[in-house]
C-alpha cells in the first residue's frame, strides 16, 4: 500500500516529555502504512512537511499539543504557497497539556491509538467522515520582518495575553494551574483597590502578581474596518472556534458558528476586569462601556507610542510586532477517527 500517513511527533510537548518510548510506539502503530518523523526544533519542520507532500501522505497525525499543531499548520501554509500543493487532512493527537483543538474536533485517545485506528480503517477500506474547523490567518509586521501564522485562538493583549506568562511559569500546565492563575489574579486585583496600608500588609505578593497580569496593552484596533473608540485594552483576543481550556475556560461562543470569528475587546479598571472574569471564563457576554464582544470577519491592531504587540497564538508566545491583521484562514478537515 502507498504511504498514506505521515506522523509528526514532538518529544518536547506536554505529555511526550513523560513518555520516552513514544517514537517506537508510533512506528509500530503506523507499520507499513506511513512514516514517523520526530523533530527537535522548528527548523526541521519545513523539510518534514515537504517530505510528507512528496510521499503523498493523505493524513497527517500530529503527536503534540496545540502549539505543535499551530507550527505544523503555519509551516504547511508557507510550503503550500511555494508549491501550490493541496492541504492534507490533519488529525491532532492529544499530546499536549490542554489539546483544545482535538477536543473541539471530538478526537480522543493518544496518537498511537489514533494511528492504529486510522490504519485499521484504511485496511477495511472504510470511508471516514470529516469534521471541518475554521482557522485564523494571522499576518503582521515587526521592525525587521513580516509575520504569518495559521492558528485557532489569539490572545493579543491585556489579561488574556498576560495570563499565559503566569501559566507558563508553573512546572505543569493543567486545569489546576489555570484555576490558580485566575484565583491569584482575582484576589490581587481586588486587593489592589483597597487602601494602601491594608494591601501592603495583607497581600503584597498578590498585588505584584495583579500588577503584572492586569497591565493593559496600548493599540489602535479596527474590527471589520470600524475603529474602536478606545486604545487601552484590559483584554483583547480573537478566535476561529469556540474553545475549552482544560474544562476551566470556555470562550469565543460566536465562533461555534462556521465561518464566523469572535473578537473580544475590553477597556476597564482592574475591578471591572475582575468582575468580568466569570464572563471571560464561562464565555458569557462581557459587559462594560468600552467593550466589543461579537462576531467579526477581520481584526486589525497597531501598536502605539513605541510599544509592541506580543500575541499568544494557540499557546505559543510571539514578540515584537508593530501590526497584526487577523482574518479567516483555510478550513481544516479532520477525519473522525474513533479509538477503541
Amino acid at each position: 500500500m502507498a504511504t498514506a500517513i505521515g506522523v509528526l511527533t514532538n518529544p518536547n510537548s506536554g505529555k511526550n516529555r513523560r513518555n520516552p518510548d513514544r517514537l517506537l510506539d508510533l512506528e509500530r502503530a503506523v507499520a507499513g502504512h506511513g512514516v514517523v518523523r520526530q523533530t527537535q526544533s522548528l527548523d526541521e519542520l519545513a523539510d518534514v512537511v515537504r517530505e510528507f507532500g512528496e510521499l503523498g501522505c493523505r493524513y497527517w497525525v500530529v503527536d503534540g499539543g496545540d502549539g505543535t499543531l499551530h507550527w505544523l499548520l503555519s509551516t504547511a501554509q508557507q510550503v503550500a504557497a511555494e508549491s501550490e500543493s493541496p492541504w492534507p487532512m490533519v488529525i491532532p493527537g492529544n499530546g499536549g497539556s490542554i489539546d483544545f483543538v482535538a477536543h473541539k474536533a471530538g478526537i480522543r485517545g493518544q496518537a498511537p491509538d489514533i494511528v492504529r485506528a486510522l490504519v485499521e480503517a484504511l485496511e477495511r477500506g472504510e470511508a471516514l467522515s470529516n469534521v471541518e474547523l475554521d482557522t485564523l490567518h494571522i499576518t503582521g509586521e515587526s521592525r525587521d520582518e513580516s509575520f504569518e501564522r495559521i492558528g485557532f485562538a489569539s490572545a493579543i493583549g491585556g489579561v488574556a495575553q498576560r495570563f499565559f506568562d503566569k501559566l507558563y511559569q508553573r512546572d505543569r500546565i493543567d486545569p489546576i494551574g489555570i484555576v490558580d492563575v485566575l484565583a491569584k489574579a482575582s484576589v490581587g486585583g481586588v486587593a489592589g483597590s483597597t487602601p494602601r496600608p491594608i494591601r501592603e500588609r495583607l497581600v503584597p505578593s498578590l498585588q505584584q502578581y495583579a500588577d503584572d497580569i492586569f497591565e493593559p496593552t496600548r493599540a489602535r484596533v479596527e474590527v471589520d474596518g470600524q475603529a474602536l473608540d478606545f486604545d487601552t485594552f484590559s483584554s483583547l483576543q480573537v478566535g476561529s472556534i469556540d474553545i475549552n481550556l482544560g474544562g476551566v475556560v470556555r470562550t469565543f461562543r460566536h465562533a461555534a458558528e462556521p465561518g464566523v470569528l469572535h473578537a473580544q475587546a475590553l477597556s476597564s479598571s482592574r475591578l471591572g476586569v475582575v468582575a468580568n472574569l466569570p464572563n471571560i471564563v464561562l464565555g458569557t457576554p462581557i459587559w462594560g462601556r468600552d467593550v466589543f464582544d461579537g462576531p467579526a470577519r477581520e481584526l486589525r491592531a497597531e501598536a502605539v507610542n513605541g510599544s509592541t504587540l506580543d500575541p499568544v497564538i494557540d499557546g505559543e508566545l510571539c514578540f515584537g510586532l508593530q501590526s497584526l491583521r487577523i482574518r479567516q484562514g483555510p478550513r481544516l478537515r479532520i477525519p473522525s477517527v474513533v479509538c477503541a
